[in-house]
């Protein structure tokens, strides 16, 4: 399964974020992470219409956390597997 991950790489928020999808493609081994930063990739933001970082896009649907945590993004991931 591919997710697309939104980020920054001067977000604090977004660091912690992506360790927990590294950690969860530990688990789950057919989990692919295609990660955009806004810095160097804009376009894909707009394309995506992602307004607030970190967020994920999975097949039709997309979520971005405040805080994100761990069981949060699990559970988004795995509803649409």
């Amino acid at each position: 399964m591919k997710i697309e991950f939104y980020k920054s790489a001067l977000c604090p928020r977004c660091a912690y974020a992506a360790h927990i999808l590294k950690k969860l493609q530990t688990q789950y081994s057919d989990l692919e992470i295609i990660t955009y930063d806004i810095a160097t990739n804009l376009s894909a933001f707009k394309d995506a219409k992602i307004k607030m970082i970190p967020s994920i896009r999975y097949k039709e649907g997309k979520k971005s956390w405040i805080l994100p945590k761990e069981n949060e993004i699990r559970d988004f991931i795995l509803e649409r597997r």
